[in-house]
């Protein structure tokens, strides 16, 4: 006679014990439970009512718009009309040239690194490409090799593009890294050499309505990502004022608080827990005394000027977290995150230059691209949409 789950709740239900019910059916107490355990389970399931999180996205996009923009995306890539001034950019580029002046303005050589860049291709695939795209373009009589390709970009200086109107703004920054390279890594996973692989660190601070990436830096992986939040709000106030900047908790420091204070832009700075709610009272009642005991002209009196912002903030964030992200609506920095995440489904994660103003030109095509394309995705957003969660 074999023992049932339902025959179990049915003995259960009668007072028996799990020692009783072993007995009878001659099984272990162990198989009692297991039943037990199975009840108990399914009881669990009816009474809990599971909210879903889940966001349907496509309800929030208007996806006629979206996929007519994407097929535009694909047109923008192969624009031959920017070639029209061919001739009258050459004129200008080799105006007073010492030596062998320049057979490609710098509009045919962005164009091609553009290409290369969306398509990851190395500079002699490059090369074969334009050889059958140059029959499309009149002006040029023999495409540029390879070696012409990669000394043009690394003598380059292109700037970062951005495609919005001129007012104010709430900015979100953030950081990454890119790898120059590929290689090795075989190597270091199978031998553990201990090799650490070198990167470049890519800065950027974004328009959180526009989705415009308004500033970038470029650094080595030794430099620490506060150090240029500075940089990153001086190159987006070119684009109109800046009202909030956000960022993570990389961007915390006395000095950062500071400089967004004397700017009068609203700092929504994720603060670091480095101390505890009761020892940060007592540092700001510390860092009080200090101030009235100073003098103005003291570098004593300045450093604790600056401290006492960033505790006053970490004060406020320990005390209710929820209510310090509701106040700076923190939940937008998630577009700076939103950028790195395209940047890298379009681009891959490393660089294909190895000298850093080589670098710098590369990431600049992309970024320019980037910003070219967000107006396709801005547009398709049905009203009301919010992704600050």
């Amino acid at each position: 006679m074999s023992l049932r789950t339902e025959k179990v709740k049915e003995l259960k239900d009668a007072g028996k014990s799990v020692a009783e019910i072993a007995k009878i059916y001659k099984v272990t107490r162990q198989t009692v439970y297991w039943h037990l355990d199975k009840l108990r389970k399914k009881s669990v399931k009816k009474t809990t009512q599971y909210k879903s999180n889940h966001i349907d996205y496509n309800s929030m996009i208007n996806c006629k718009i979206y996929n007519d923009g994407l097929v535009k995306r694909g047109e923008l890539l192969f624009d031959m009309k920017i070639f029209k001034n061919w001739n009258n950019e050459l004129l200008a580029m080799n105006e007073g040239k010492v030596g062998a002046p320049y057979r490609y303005p710098d509009s045919f050589i962005y164009f091609l690194i553009r290409l290369k860049s969306i398509f990851q291709m190395d500079y002699r695939s490059m090369q074969g490409i334009g050889n059958k795209l140059i029959i499309m373009i009149p002006q040029a009589k023999k495409m540029a090799d390879y070696t012409t390709l990669q000394y043009r970009c690394k003598k380059a200086n292109w700037i970062l593009k951005v495609d919005q109107k001129k007012g104010k703004q709430v900015i979100a920054g953030d950081c990454t890294g890119l790898t120059t390279s590929n290689r090795g890594e075989y190597r270091m996973n199978k031998y553990k050499d201990g090799t650490r692989k070198r990167y470049v660190k890519l800065h950027i601070a974004v328009n959180i309505k526009s989705r415009q990436i308004t500033s970038e830096v470029i650094t080595d992986d030794t430099v620490y990502d506060g150090k240029k939040m500075k940089d990153l709000i001086k190159g987006s106030e070119k684009y109109g004022p800046i009202e909030k900047a956000l960022f993570d908790k990389g961007y915390d420091s006395a000095e950062n608080f500071w400089f967004l204070d004397q700017k009068a832009i609203e700092a929504g700075i994720k603060p670091r827990e480095t101390l505890k709610l009761s020892q940060v009272k007592k540092e700001i009642k510390l860092t009080e005394k200090i101030l009235e005991q100073s003098k103005r002209s003291t570098k004593v009196f300045q450093d604790a000027r600056k401290r006492i912002l960033r505790l006053k903030e970490l004060n406020f964030y320990l005390k209710d977290k929820k209510k310090w992200k509701k106040k700076y609506q923190y939940g937008f920095r998630w577009r700076s995150e939103g950028r790195y995440s395209v940047f890298k489904r379009l681009f891959g994660e490393s660089v294909f230059s190895k000298k850093m103003n080589s670098i710098r030109n590369e990431v600049i095509v992309k970024l320019n691209m980037m910003n070219e394309f967000a107006p396709i995705y801005v547009n398709s957003l049905k009203s009301g949409y919010d992704d600050t969660s």
